[in-house]
């Protein structure tokens, strides 16, 4: 199964969290193969001008080839073992990508979002807050980390 962080935004290279993003994915694909996994692939995804979640979720729905999982504040609040029980469970059920999917500045649209859950796809939630876009990529790219170290038992995880 590939792992995918897909993300309705243009690639900043050169800012403190992308650096912090990428270090955390490349740590991941360092642990992934162990576990059958492929990935994290970084996925920047640019529909247009302006915010038109409509036009967003479209471009999301021609780049995703397998399941989703949506950053929503609206979505389920997760523990780290959590994520990481819930990419064992789709990689052990042949799901062939899981991407995890941040939107634009309006967020997802609304039928796209019942879209995904209709078809096995997730809500998740860092909080009730809203967060700025760089820094909940970089928190997402952690937890794939964290979620990879605790399906391997590597010592980066000591939560409980």
């Amino acid at each position: 199964m590939r792992l995918v962080l897909a993300a309705i935004a243009r690639e900043a290279k050169r800012e403190p969290l992308a650096e912090a993003a990428s270090d955390y994915l490349k740590r991941a694909g360092g642990i992934a193969p162990q576990l059958g996994l492929k990935g994290p692939e970084s996925r920047f995804i640019q529909p247009g001008k302006g915010s038109d979640p409509a036009r967003e979720a479209e471009a999301l729905r021609v780049s995703l080839k397998g399941k989703a999982v949506l950053l929503d504040e609206r979505g389920e609040a997760m523990s780290s073992p959590e994520i990481a029980a819930l990419i064992e469970r789709e990689r052990d059920q042949g799901t062939p990508e899981l991407a995890f999917c941040i939107g634009g500045a309006d967020g997802f649209d609304k039928a796209f979002r019942a879209e995904v859950q209709a078809s096995g796809g997730r809500l998740l939630s860092f909080g009730r807050a809203v967060w700025p876009h760089a820094l909940c990529r970089t928190m997402l790219a952690e937890q794939l980390y964290r979620s990879l170290a605790i399906l391997t038992n590597h010592p980066y995880h000591r939560g409980g």
